[in-house]
């Protein structure tokens, strides 16, 4: 790739909810989005075929919907959100990324923030989340990825897996179960309080068999490629080499990624998986609208 070949989209005008005062909670604004990321001109040029670029229109489809359904109060989170999104969804090495807000202080035409972010040197530098949900899963895993993105900002997301249930009743539904990567610093301890409110908030009740059905279970799984043992919890989670519905999608957003402490690649604890009783199918991908 040449190094000074990019690809630009600038002047993408989007109404949304952003602000810090009452009345900019309730009534959309315009916001102007810039960006510009790395591409290879020469090699899209050379044989003029719309697959050996990125595709840039698609891009700002996603930005559009992405923006138009945001509620965030400062610019500054809505440029990292978005530039994290843009990262992950279509495997870009770096953006540049300019949002302004017309008019936001007096006497001035524009006011607004450019941030440069690259992604993640290592899928090791990473938090990741398993997340399983069968009663309305649907709308208990959006809200879920909603608040995992306000907290931290989403950098990977699994599709849907539907899973038989391990343990538990009889005849329950089959869950579905994902898993979340975000970049954090946050300490374990302090992630899995915040956890336990997220699951209280919608609606968890927790039974004497923690397989019984929920409307929502979320597991602190792996915390960079730390190995760590606190009050009830462990990292990386056991639940990683013994349950289908935490190790496949995991293995998705993560091929690379190896197990802390014991060495052992995803892929090779995929290939030596033999438990035929858990059953696992991949369903749609959550739209990136949706958090």
């Amino acid at each position: 790739m040449h190094p000074k070949d990019h690809i630009a989209l600038t002047g993408l005008k989007i109404s949304c909810i952003i602000g810090i005062f009452d009345w900019e909670r309730k009534q959309k604004q315009d916001v102007v989005i810039d960006m510009r990321f790395p591409a290879n001109i020469r090699r899209a040029a050379r044989r003029d075929k719309i697959e050996n670029t990125i595709d840039y229109k698609k891009i700002a489809k996603i930005t559009i919907a992405y923006v138009e359904r945001s509620e965030f109060q400062l610019i500054e989170t809505l440029a990292e959100r978005l530039a994290r999104l843009l990262l992950t969804q279509f495997k870009l090495g770096e953006i540049s990324l300019k949002v302004s807000k017309p008019g936001a202080v007096r006497g001035s035409q524009n006011v607004g923030v450019e941030i440069t972010r690259k992604s993640p040197e290592s899928p090791e530098d990473l938090v990741y989340f398993s997340l399983g949900s069968n009663i309305d899963p649907a709308f208990h895993l959006e809200a879920a990825l909603k608040a995992l993105d306000e907290r931290f900002g989403v950098n990977g997301v699994s599709h849907f897996y539907e899973t038989s249930p391990v343990g538990g009743k009889k005849n329950q539904p089959y869950f579905w179960n994902m898993v979340v990567a975000v970049d954090s610093e946050e300490n374990p301890v302090v992630i899995r309080k915040w956890i336990g409110k997220l699951e209280k908030k919608e609606g968890r009740v927790r039974e004497k068999n923690r397989y019984e059905s929920r409307t929502l279970d979320v597991d602190l799984i792996l915390w960079k490629n730390r190995v760590m043992r606190g009050k009830g919890f462990s990292l990386p989670h056991p639940d990683i080499q013994t349950k289908a519905f935490v190790l496949f999608p995991l293995l998705e957003i993560a091929p690379r990624l190896a197990l802390p402490g014991s060495g052992k690649p995803l892929i090779e604890l995929a290939h030596s998986f033999r438990d035929k009783g858990q059953l696992i199918r991949r369903l749609k991908k959550p739209s990136p609208i949706n958090f």
